[in-house]
């Protein structure tokens, strides 16, 4: 039938073409939110998405962010990104089950759903997978286009993009935000 080889390709092009469709979804109506975990957890917030696709938000950071917002920048070329980072951590699947989303009012929330979350999240696993981020999105082909990839984290990828925050979030109990403001 098929190689092993070949088999594991399918299934990358068949995880890469659903994360695409994912990317391509805006909001869920409030409406059918009603019942959901997420909604009974959260009051919903459709400007950041909360109680839509995560829970509320129980840890904050505010980390160093020295990069603007860049010029010209707006949800299309986020979601670009987004999708070029579901694309990177699909790669590293084993490594990084992680799930990313711009959601919110002009998709300014990034969020990465962790996955694989078998233990309670903490804020020091959420940083944990932010730094990870950070390697992998030193590589995005719009990152390396921005000339930034040798000097730049995901917190500040996020921020020239025009993210406003971060949220991790294992999708049930935990979600973790970074607010994105220039020092």
């Amino acid at each position: 039938m098929f190689s092993s080889k070949q088999a594991h390709l399918i299934g990358k092009i068949a995880l890469i073409a659903s994360l695409g469709a994912l990317g391509a979804c805006q909001t869920m109506s409030t409406e059918r939110s009603v019942g959901t975990p997420a909604h009974s957890a959260a009051a919903v917030d459709q400007t950041t998405g909360e109680g839509v696709y995560f829970p509320a938000v129980s840890s904050f950071d505010t980390p160093e962010v020295r990069f603007g917002k860049m010029a010209g920048v707006g949800p299309q070329q986020r979601s670009v990104v987004v999708d070029q980072l579901n694309v990177a951590v699909a790669t590293n699947a084993g490594t990084l089950p992680i799930l990313v989303q711009a959601v919110g009012e002009d998709r300014a929330t990034l969020t990465f759903t962790y996955m694989n979350a078998d233990s309670a999240m903490t804020p020091y696993i959420a940083r944990g997978i932010l730094a990870r981020l950070t390697s992998v999105s030193r590589f995005l082909p719009a990152v390396t286009e921005m000339g930034l990839s040798s000097e730049i984290d995901v917190y500040n990828m996020a921020a020239v993009l025009g993210f406003e925050r971060i949220i991790v979030t294992d999708g049930r109990d935990f979600a973790h935000q970074a607010n994105l403001r220039q020092n």
